[in-house]
């Protein structure tokens, strides 16, 4: 009769907190930090909601309505008891692994647990405008700085082309996000110039992105610049370093 009462009281708390339970399953939990206790998670959460605010992952990530969320390990089988965690989502263990590849191109330190799971999942969704094609990391002592490469996702509409980006992230080590720098553009070869309209560089001392930019132009065709962004950081400053020239200048084809 006791063991019955106390079913209804844990259903009753349940229903009152509003969280809803499912019948338990094995489950992967993406955990982006915590702490030893609930001041080290809202501290950790409060990073993720001031990188969210400033759309580091803009486009290419969202998670569930509810998340990210504070968790009792102690409550999750499969979780180290003892500790406060962040979660961005639970996800079935075959979709886990595509979500955290996007996740740990902005985030290293995020990582995944084995867990049973007693309530719906909720994986984040990944996309809709772009997907992570690479990432690299350049680490200070007093910094870390991160360009991901974005591509649109695939299509077989021949009028859409396919489009890049590369993000780059300049971030306190405490995980405090410092500076963000975008730039866009078409990787295929131009018409006018013959030249790739967007080449990012991964894999020297910092990342760096060449691309191509349209003006207007007159009978001769348009004008087309390039421009040349190299990033560097100078302690808490990101900085974009631009170099542009003028490929090709029509200017002079303009009817008087």
């Amino acid at each position: 009769m006791k063991a019955s009462g106390f079913v209804v009281v844990v259903a009753v708390v349940l229903a009152w907190t509003g969280v809803a339970r499912a019948e338990p399953r094995p489950a992967q939990l993406l955990i982006w930090g915590g702490g030893k206790d609930t001041a080290e998670a809202e501290a950790s959460l409060g990073r993720w909601q001031e990188r969210a605010k400033k759309n580091e992952w803009d486009g290419t990530l969202k998670v569930a309505e509810g998340y990210p969320r504070i968790v009792q390990s102690d409550t999750v089988p499969g979780l180290k008891p003892g500790f406060v965690v962040v979660v961005l989502g639970a996800c079935e263990p075959t979709a886990a692994p595509k979500v955290m590849e996007t996740l740990k191109a902005f985030e290293p330190a995020v990582y995944v647990r084995d867990v049973t799971w007693a309530e719906p999942l909720a994986c984040p969704q990944l996309g809709p405008e772009w997907s992570v094609v690479q990432s690299k990391s350049w680490k200070k002592k007093d910094n870390t700085l991160t360009a991901v490469l974005l591509q649109t996702p695939e299509t077989k509409d021949p009028s859409k082309s396919t489009r890049q980006a590369l993000r780059v992230m300049l971030r306190a080590p405490d995980g405090r996000l410092l500076g963000l720098d975008e730039r866009s553009g078409y990787p295929g070869v131009d018409d006018f110039t013959g030249k790739e309209g967007f080449v990012p560089t991964l894999d020297g001392a910092g990342p760096t992105v060449t691309y191509l930019t349209i003006g207007g132009g007159c009978t001769g065709g348009p004008n087309v610049y390039e421009t040349r962004v190299k990033y560097a950081s100078d302690g808490d400053t990101l900085s974009p370093q631009v170099r542009e020239r003028t490929l090709l200048d029509n200017s002079n084809t303009c009817d008087r």
